[in-house]
């Protein structure tokens, strides 16, 4: 299936008018394809119009939904109209844990979600799980997509998936929320945790955690009944996912990035473009990679932190100290990648340790890039007031 569009009127074109006007064109054509616009050709290959359903796990006003939406406004003006996007709302067309599968069957033709949920078709980013070795935020999304754009094995993986990769981003800062005020590993024995990432899960789990793996969408309910009574997850976790209503202690153990969203355009839809609108697409992702994207998550991030320094319900946002970060590295040593090259190698990935060095090659080029983290940021002006 190619996906087509309707020809284009003169001037800007609007979504809502858009989707009238190919209205019966879908209808027709739904017998003939799962998802996207198919229409009749155009005699103008610059009146073609491309649409394109958005299936996304990123709820609304997170830093997460901000890189998307960054991204999809940028496609739309750079491309005058040509390309635009059916924004479902977050979870409606799919379930986070379910949207790279819509992605692939053609329900969606671009998806954001979290990868951890679905860590057989993505064993190339789980590599940011490995605690303690990444804290630059632009310098993990700029490695992911150099090498989803360079480094063959890990290109050949998106295409055997049938996915086209855009951008991976990471979550945020790893923040532990609690009941009590942890301070050290030895706090950690005992607790029930909420927490994704095949790689956290398991040092986690050598701590004395239990695991439980819980969309993001479903924590709220399972803190409020019981069935964990902690919570690892970014700093949208206790704003955005009102967490902090339940939960008074959120603390940074230092772990640092420890897992992904991205963003893939199916191999169908991306290869249905055009040349000029394929290298405009392009154009923007590298954009997105360079630091629009960060910026973009950021922004948000920042406004987060003002609204847990002012919910009564949180009583602090710290950071252990050096030599409790320190001390819980040391245990760990080298058994966190050695778990992430087990699981690489379950997942077909057929040479983890160079993939894992092309990986730390980018992370060491683009050390310098210049980031300002808004959990470090957050927990200095908790200590401040």
């Amino acid at each position: 299936m190619k996906f087509k569009a309707q020809h284009a009127p003169q001037g800007r074109l609007r979504k809502a008018s858009t989707a009238v006007a190919l209205a019966a064109t879908v209808t027709l054509m739904l017998g003939a394809c799962a998802g996207g616009v198919v229409g009749t050709e155009s005699d103008d290959a610059e009146g073609e119009v491309f649409e394109f359903t958005l299936a996304t796990g990123a709820a609304v006003g997170t830093p997460n939904a901000a890189v998307q939406e960054w991204y999809l406004d940028e496609i739309e003006a750079a491309t005058a109209g040509r390309i635009v996007f059916d924004r479902t709302a977050p979870e409606s067309l799919c379930k986070a844990a379910e949207v790279v599968d819509c992605v692939r069957d053609g329900r969606a033709q671009i998806g954001v979600t979290i990868p951890d949920y679905t860590p057989q078709y993505f064993p190339t980013v789980s590599v940011v799980g490995i605690p303690f070795l990444g804290q630059n935020s632009q310098a993990i999304m700029a490695s992911f997509a150099d090498l989803h754009n360079n480094y063959a094995p890990a290109k050949a993986l998106m295409t055997e998936n049938g996915l086209h990769h855009v951008a991976t981003w990471p979550v945020g800062r790893f923040l532990l929320g609690s009941n009590e005020e942890i301070t050290s590993v030895e706090g950690l024995a005992g607790l029930q945790v909420r927490a994704s990432g095949p790689v956290v899960q398991q040092v986690l789990s050598d701590t004395g955690v239990s695991i439980a793996a819980i969309t993001a969408s479903e924590t709220y309910e399972a803190v409020e009944r019981g069935v964990v009574d902690s919570v690892g997850g970014a700093i949208d976790f206790p704003v955005n996912y009102r967490l902090m209503e339940l939960l008074p202690y959120w603390t940074d153990p230092g772990i640092g990035q420890y897992s992904s969203f991205g963003m893939w355009f199916s191999v169908e839809a991306y290869e249905s473009l055009p040349d000029d609108l394929a290298a405009i697409v392009d154009d923007v992702t590298n954009t997105l990679n360079s630091g629009a994207g960060i910026a973009a998550f950021n922004d948000v991030a920042a406004g987060q932190c003002q609204q847990l320094l002012d919910a009564t319900t949180v009583k602090g946002v710290t950071a252990w100290t050096e030599e409790s970060t320190s001390q819980w590295s040391a245990e760990i040593g080298s058994s966190a990648e050695a778990r992430w090259l087990e699981i690489a190698s379950e997942y077909n990935i057929d040479d983890p340790a160079a993939l894992l060095a092309e990986y730390k090659a980018g992370l060491s080029k683009y050390a310098d890039a210049e980031y300002v983290d808004a959990t470090i940021d957050c927990v200095d002006q908790f200590a401040s007031r």
